[in-house]
């Protein structure tokens, strides 16, 4: 099904995944109607404290700026549940937990799923008093969501996953080139960009039949 455009302060994209509707929104999340869920992956909260601990003179700036952008998601499509692939927190727990949990508190009457990463060393204590979920694999329609797409299994749904934070590179005329934060989705998997302000990318090569959907800042593109 070709991508839907639809306009507004930021132009979201609906695809057709597996058979479910989704939208793919300009900052990395995907809206997904039906389940009134909130996908999105690799925040990595907490990693300027951790720089900063360590003599890298950054600011709390790059964890306010992903949580104001979650706080307008959350407030423009009103989701039942918020789902998190992985990666939350960075490193150990550190203050820039506070405003996170903050934001928890503000929407405590949404359900918080954490979809365990690789980083997340959150103590179970945190989590319950934020009221999130924990979990190592969430398995719901037809999907099946996990933190890194090296996890796909032989009973996996379609899986959705992120840990890699996909870019891609465009090229234009006079050796130009640009890389952006997308979406990538296969025949099997899609793999969500980095959430996080404070993150790297990965540029991906994707295979002829995958498709790619690019964010520029206000709109998602399919390149």
């Amino acid at each position: 099904m070709a991508p839907l455009k639809e306009g507004g302060p930021l132009d979201t994209l609906t695809i057709e995944v597996a058979g479910a509707a989704l939208r793919l929104l300009p900052d990395g999340a995907v809206y997904w109607p039906q389940a009134g869920t909130l996908w999105l992956s690799d925040l990595h909260l907490g990693k300027a404290a951790h720089f900063r601990r360590h003599g890298v003179p950054i600011g709390s700036e790059p964890t306010l700026e992903t949580l104001h952008r979650l706080r307008e998601q959350i407030k423009a499509w009103k989701p039942q549940r918020v789902l998190l692939l992985g990666d939350l927190f960075h490193s150990d727990i550190n203050r820039e937990w506070e405003p996170f949990a903050g934001l928890c508190d503000e929407f405590s009457d949404i359900e918080w799923v954490l979809v365990r990463g690789n980083h997340d060393l959150i103590p179970e204590t945190l989590l319950r008093e934020s009221g999130i979920q924990q979990l190592d694999r969430l398995d719901e329609s037809v999907f099946t969501f996990t933190h890194d797409p090296a996890d796909a299994a032989a009973d996996f749904g379609y899986h959705v996953c992120g840990h890699v934070h996909p870019g891609i590179r465009l090229r234009g005329a006079g050796r130009q080139a640009l890389r952006l934060r997308c979406f990538h989705f296969g025949k099997n998997q899609a793999v969500m960009p980095a959430y996080g302000a404070f993150t790297g990318m990965h540029v991906i090569e994707p295979h002829a039949t995958d498709r790619v959907f690019a964010m520029t800042g206000d709109a998602v593109i399919e390149v």
